[in-house]
C-alpha cells in the first residue's frame, strides 16, 4: 500500500494539466490534504501572463494543510475561538519543469512523513476538501444554487445534499456559499442584471457619464471604468497632480478597485475615474488608462504619484507622456524597510542603513556619497548594496525629493490622500459586497467629496478673516497657487 502511494512521486508528466489530473486523484484516493504552497505565484500568473509561461514549471512547492509553526490567533480583535490548522507538520514536495525532456518532475527535495493521522473520515471534513465538492460538481452546485433560491433553509439543504449525494457540509458552507454565488435574492435578480440596471441609471441621470466595460472571451466582466461628470469636471479643473494606487476587499468577486485622485483647491483628494479590474494586467491598465486618455485631456498632467509598480510604471509614460512619475516616499520607505528586515545583520548595521536612506531621500547631493559609503559599509557581506544599486539608485530622480523642487506637486510626496480615500471607502463597502453593491458606494463616494467641498467653500465664504487664523491663511494661499499656476500655464501654451 505504501510503496503504492509513494510510486506517485516516481511518475512524469506532460503538461501542468496532466499532473493536476493526477495529484488530485492520488490525494482523494489515499486521503492527502495537501495543496499548493500560498505565495505570490498566483497573482504573478495572472499580472505577467507573457514572462510566466516561460518559467511557470520552474519551481512549484506542495505542502500539508497543518505546515507552519503551531499558534493560535489570540490577539485584539480576532474572531472568538479562532484557532490555526498549523501543527508544524513538515510534509512538502516540489515539482518543475525538466528542459531537456520536456516533462514535469519531481524534484529530489522532499518529506513524505506527516506527524498527524490521516483516514478518509478526517479527510472529508477538511472545509477545503467540502468546498471542492461543492464547487466541483455541477450537479450539486446547481441543486445548492437553486434551493437557496427557494428560500430553503439551511438545515433542509444540507440534509438533501448529504442525502442525495454524500456530501457532509456544514452550516457555515451553505451560508459562505449563500454569500459567494453571484445571486441577489432581492427582487430575483442576478447581480449582473443589477449592475446592468445602475448603469442604466449612472447613464440615463447625465448624458456627460461615462461608462466602459471590457469582456473576455467567455463574456465575463474583467474591467469596469466608471466616470461621472462631476469626476470630469474635477480632473479638467485640477490636472496638475494625479494619485494612482488599487485596493482590494471591495467586492465578494474579489475584483480589484483602480482609483485615480486629484487635489482640489483645499488640497483634499477628490476621485476623478474609478476601474474595477479582475486582475491588475498589462491589458487591463492599458484599457483604465485608454479610457481616461480618451475622455479627458491628459497633457496639463505634470505629475503622477504611484507605488513601485512597474508594470504600471511602463504604462504611465505611454499615455501621460507629458508628466513626470513619482514614486511615494512612504511606499519606497516601506519596501526598503522590509528588505532591510531580511538581512542577517546585526540590529544595529539594520538600523544605520535605514538611517542613511532617509538621509539619502531628503539630501541635495551634499553628502549623498558618504550616505551611500555607511549604507554599502553597513551592508557588507549581503547583496543587498547590490540590489538597492539596481533598483532605487537607477530611478532616483523618482523618489528623492531634491528632484522634485520645481514641480507643481503642493508639496506631496506621498499618496496619503488616497490611502485616506481608501479608509474611507472601506467604511462603507463591505467585502461582501456583489460588485452591482459596490458601484452604488462609489457613485454615493463622490457625491459625499463634491457636498464636502461645497460646505468648505460655503464656509469659507461666510468666514470673517482673521489674520491669527492659520487655517484661512493657508487656504486661501492655496487657491493662490491654483491660479498662479493656471496663468503660468496660460502663458507657456503662448509662448509655445
Amino acid at each position: 500500500m505504501q510503496e503504492d502511494k509513494d510510486s506517485f512521486f516516481t511518475k512524469q508528466f506532460d503538461n501542468w494539466e496532466h499532473f493536476e489530473e493526477q495529484f488530485i486523484i492520488w490525494c482523494n484516493h489515499y486521503h492527502e490534504p495537501v495543496n499548493i504552497k500560498r505565495s505570490s505565484m498566483k497573482y504573478n500568473e495572472k499580472t505577467m501572463n507573457g514572462l510566466f509561461d516561460r518559467f511557470r514549471y520552474e519551481h512549484v512547492k506542495y505542502v500539508c494543510h497543518h505546515s507552519g509553526r503551531a499558534r493560535r490567533n489570540i490577539k485584539d480583535g480576532s474572531r472568538p475561538n479562532q484557532e490555526s490548522a498549523r501543527i508544524d507538520c513538515e510534509f512538502f514536495f516540489k515539482i518543475k519543469h525538466d528542459t531537456d525532456i520536456n516533462k514535469i518532475i519531481f524534484t529530489k527535495i522532499k518529506n513524505l512523513k506527516h506527524n498527524h493521522p490521516i483516514d478518509e473520515r478526517i479527510y472529508k471534513n477538511y472545509s477545503f476538501i467540502r468546498n471542492k465538492e461543492l464547487k466541483g460538481n455541477q450537479e450539486v452546485h446547481d441543486l445548492c444554487k437553486t434551493l437557496i433560491t427557494a428560500n430553503a433553509s439551511t438545515y433542509n439543504n444540507r440534509k438533501l445534499l448529504n442525502k442525495k449525494f454524500d456530501i457532509n457540509l456544514t452550516r457555515k458552507d451553505i451560508n459562505n456559499f449563500k454569500q459567494k454565488i453571484k445571486f441577489n435574492l432581492v427582487g430575483n435578480r442576478t447581480d449582473a442584471e443589477l449592475l446592468q440596471v445602475w448603469i442604466d441609471e449612472i447613464l440615463n441621470e447625465n448624458p456627460n457619464n461615462s461608462i466602459q466595460i471590457k469582456l473576455n472571451e467567455d463574456g465575463n466582466l474583467e474591467c469596469l471604468y466608471i466616470q461621472t461628470m462631476q469626476m470630469k469636471a474635477w480632473l479638467e479643473k485640477y490636472p496638475n497632480i494625479l494619485h494612482l494606487d488599487s485596493t482590494i476587499k471591495v467586492n465578494i468577486e474579489n475584483y480589484q478597485l483602480y482609483i485615480c485622485m486629484a487635489q482640489n483647491a483645499n488640497l483634499k483628494g477628490v476621485p476623478v475615474s474609478y476601474c474595477l479590474m479582475n486582475s491588475g494586467n498589462k491589458d487591463n491598465l492599458e484599457f483604465f488608462y485608454a479610457a481616461m486618455r480618451d475622455l479627458n485631456d491628459l497633457q496639463k498632467t505634470q505629475v503622477i504619484m504611484v507605488d513601485k509598480d512597474l508594470t504600471n510604471i511602463d504604462i504611465l509614460q505611454h499615455f501621460f507622456d507629458k508628466a513626470r512619475i513619482l514614486l511615494c516616499v512612504f511606499h519606497v520607505l516601506k519596501y526598503l524597510k522590509s528588505r532591510v528586515h531580511e538581512l542577517r545583520i546585526p540590529l544595529t548595521n539594520r538600523m544605520n542603513i535605514m538611517k542613511n536612506i532617509r538621509r539619502l531621500l531628503y539630501d541635495n547631493d551634499q553628502m549623498s556619497a558618504i550616505y551611500l559609503k555607511e549604507v554599502k559599509t553597513e551592508s557588507e557581506g549581503t547583496d543587498f548594496y547590490q540590489y538597492f544599486e539596481t533598483n532605487w539608485l537607477s530611478c532616483c530622480e523618482m523618489w528623492q525629493t531634491k528632484h522634485r523642487k520645481n514641480l507643481f506637486n503642493f508639496d506631496t510626496d506621498t499618496n496619503n490622500h488616497l490611502e485616506r480615500f481608501n479608509r474611507t471607502l472601506k467604511d462603507h463597502i463591505l467585502p461582501k459586497m456583489h460588485i452591482s453593491e459596490c458601484v452604488v458606494k462609489l457613485i454615493l463616494a463622490v457625491e459625499d467629496a463634491r457636498t464636502e467641498e461645497m460646505n468648505t467653500y460655503i464656509s469659507l465664504k461666510q468666514k470673517i478673516c482673521d489674520s491669527n487664523d492659520s487655517t484661512l491663511v493657508q487656504r486661501f494661499g492655496s487657491q493662490l497657487i491654483n491660479k498662479a499656476i493656471d496663468l503660468l500655464r496660460k502663458q507657456n501654451d503662448e509662448l509655445k
